[in-house]
């Protein structure tokens, strides 16, 4: 559950956004686990894995429904996985162990002040450590970058609403993954669409702006942390 602040990820509607995020990625897992082992499948299998490691530890709780599923799929590709470098390996090992809700507890990092742009209270980024060995490999990449365009397509679908544009703290589920990509590496994301985004945020409070409510301090403050973030992800992915 969210907290309730003008950071990026301070209200539940944006976690709800990062949940179906990591509903897919789990998918990819069991369906990557359920192919037949090889260099490719394995690399993106691990990436999978990896970038599940920085979003959420919860998914790999062995008493979820996801948790045991995860495991079976990485274990499916056990004999694979001996052949990958020795960090990678332990890594998949210990997920395969059912020790993947630990791992995933191990705090990341994000760029100097990135946190309190999307955790006003805390000032942290709350993602979990990047395991750099699980994305090394064009095959790894690849797969990295096939999440940061869904979170683009995404985030795309909040900003075609302009009701959902002047209400993005309650209203937009996806907004929230620009977070996400803060964390995502390597990959690559386009400028003009996040000018794009950019500019219509900045049109929606300028629609609040004309007809002002007891909130409009509240959104102002919003809309300003969210125009910093994005000016952050420009220079990010210049």
């Amino acid at each position: 559950m969210g907290t309730w602040d003008h950071g990026l990820l301070d209200n539940d509607t944006a976690f709800d956004g990062l949940g179906e995020l990591t509903e897919t990625i789990v998918e990819d897992i069991v369906g990557l686990g359920e192919s037949k082992p090889g260099a490719s499948t394995t690399a993106k299998l691990g990436a999978a894995v990896g970038i599940l490691l920085q979003l959420r530890s919860y998914p790999f709780g062995l008493d979820t429904e996801s948790g045991p599923r995860i495991v079976r799929a990485v274990a499916a590709h056990a004999e694979a996985i001996e052949k990958l470098p020795s960090a990678a390996k332990k890594v998949l090992g210990a997920v395969a162990d059912g020790k993947g809700a630990e791992l995933a507890e191990r705090p990341g990092k994000v760029a100097k002040g990135i946190g309190k742009l999307l955790h006003v209270g805390s000032g942290s980024a709350q993602f979990g450590k990047r395991e750099a060995s699980l994305f090394e490999g064009s095959a790894a990449e690849a797969y990295v970058q096939s999440v940061a365009k869904r979170c683009i397509e995404s985030i795309g679908e909040d900003f075609e609403d302009e009701d959902t544009v002047t209400d993005l703290c309650r209203e937009g589920i996806n907004v929230g993954l620009l977070a996400v990509l803060f964390v995502l590496e390597p990959c690559k994301v386009s400028s003009a669409k996040l000018e794009a985004f950019r500019k219509k945020a900045r049109k929606g409070l300028e629609t609040l702006e004309k007809e002002p409510d007891d909130e409009i301090d509240f959104q102002r403050q919003y809309y300003e942390n969210l125009d910093k973030i994005f000016a952050a992800l420009l220079e990010r992915f210049a």
